[in-house]
Formats: structure tokens, sequence, C-alpha cells
């Protein structure tokens, strides 16, 4: 049973799936994520201090919808961008390419690994 904390809160929970966020935080990330989105809906140019001023939701949980995927950005500032080649990303940490480039390392890495038992 892994235990890991909450971003939001720092509470210790067990988390059901790939999460950072407690059951008791993720109702509150809901509705924070709504907010933005709204907000962004009617000012779609607002930078992420505009939108937390506005909104009330802190910079930091902004930056992790856009690293979540759960909200894309129009024009990537430096800290988006793919953390193996440059290019600017609007969501998560590497570009298309790149992670199509990943995803063929791995299969080629599982296939040699295949190899290697059948030789023994």
């Amino acid at each position: 049973m892994a235990l890991t904390n909450c971003v939001r809160c720092g509470k210790v929970f067990s988390p059901e799936k790939i999460t950072s966020v407690c059951p008791d935080c993720i109702q509150k990330e809901n509705e924070d994520l709504r907010k933005v989105t709204e907000y962004l809906r009617d000012y779609p140019l607002a930078n992420i201090m505009e939108v937390s001023d506005r909104t009330g939701v802190f910079p930091a949980q902004i930056l992790r919808f856009i690293k979540s995927g759960s909200l894309r950005i129009t024009a990537a500032p430096d800290a988006y961008k793919c953390r193996m080649c440059g290019k600017d990303v609007k969501k998560g940490t590497l570009c298309q390419d790149c992670m199509d480039k990943v995803k063929e390392l791995k299969e080629a890495v599982k296939k040699k690994n295949k190899d290697k038992k059948k030789h023994r």
C-alpha cells in the first residue's frame, strides 16, 4: 500500500489511482478548474497572474492544470518548452514528436529485453 502527500493540503493518503491530490481536495480542484476555465472563456489572453487574481486560484495550481493537460495555453512561455527538444508545448512536458520518440525507444528496449530472454 503506497502512501503519498496531497499536493494541495499536504495530507497523507493512499491513492486508488495515479494522482497527487487526496479525495477531499479533488472536488475543490474541480471547482478551481471550472473557475479558471470560465474566466479564460471570457478573457482568453489573460496571463497566469491575472487569472489567479480574478479567480482566487493559486498560480501553482494553474500551472499543475497546464502540466496535467487539463488546461491548454495559446502561447508557450519558456516554462512550457519540451524538455527534450525545446519546442513549444501546450500541455504536458514533451512535444508530440518527442513523445513518439520516447514511445519508440520504450518499444525497442522491450523488444531487446525479450530477445535477451530468448537467448538464455
